[in-house]
């Protein structure tokens, strides 16, 4: 785990940072989109290897392109909640969050899963939708969003993080696409090269 995780793993143990697995298996996550342009790029670069991931999908995003969504859903992928409005947990009424979060749930079908945009969250709000949700972070963070990014040298510490188990992020986002676009081919051979599966979470 990186500082933040093993940091937010003391403080919140009851969210997912990695999974508990049995053999050589990543789960790739994708957050902010969906986007017409990068999303489908995304996922023909990860039917190239075989890859599944989870889509952390912002409403809004999703609202203005709700095709998207049937499109990833029939390519294999889980969608899942991140907000209607991408809001940060720590400068958010416990009380809007929770409805932007079901705001947001009116796009996916059947979805138990929900990232916290910035990775902020409250304990209140934890506690508010803890019944209804799986909370999932991450061990693994591309930090694909950086506009100042060394794609190499982000590339090696993905790379070195990797174990069985590790849920990784990246961003199907303008802000991301350049970093995205270079990272994730490469990193997606790493991951097939050494045996991995990348499912769904």
């Amino acid at each position: 785990m990186n500082n933040w995780s093993k940091l937010g793993y003391y403080f919140f143990p009851q969210l997912t940072w990695r999974r508990e697995v049995t053999r050589k298996q990543v789960f790739l996550t994708f957050d902010d989109g969906p986007h017409p342009d990068i999303t489908p790029w995304v996922m023909d670069a990860l039917a190239q290897v075989g890859a599944k991931a989870t889509f952390f999908i912002v409403g809004e995003n999703a609202q203005r392109h709700f095709e998207l969504i049937a499109q990833l859903t029939d390519a294999g992928h889980h969608v899942a909640n991140h907000t209607f409005k991408h809001l940060k947990g720590w400068r958010t009424s416990t009380k809007k969050y929770v409805a932007d979060i079901a705001d947001c749930e009116d796009y996916i079908k059947s979805n138990t899963l929900f990232r916290p945009p910035y990775g902020q969250i409250k304990y209140s709000q934890i506690r508010s939708i803890q019944s209804k949700y799986e909370i999932i972070m991450w061990d693994i963070l591309s930090r694909d969003y950086l506009p100042n990014l060394n794609v190499r040298r982000a590339l090696r510490r993905i790379k070195k993080a990797t174990r069985p188990g590790s849920i990784v992020v990246f961003h199907d986002s303008v802000k991301a696409e350049k970093n995205v676009k270079s990272l994730l081919p490469a990193y997606l051979l790493f991951l097939k090269e050494e045996g991995y599966t990348m499912s769904v979470l």
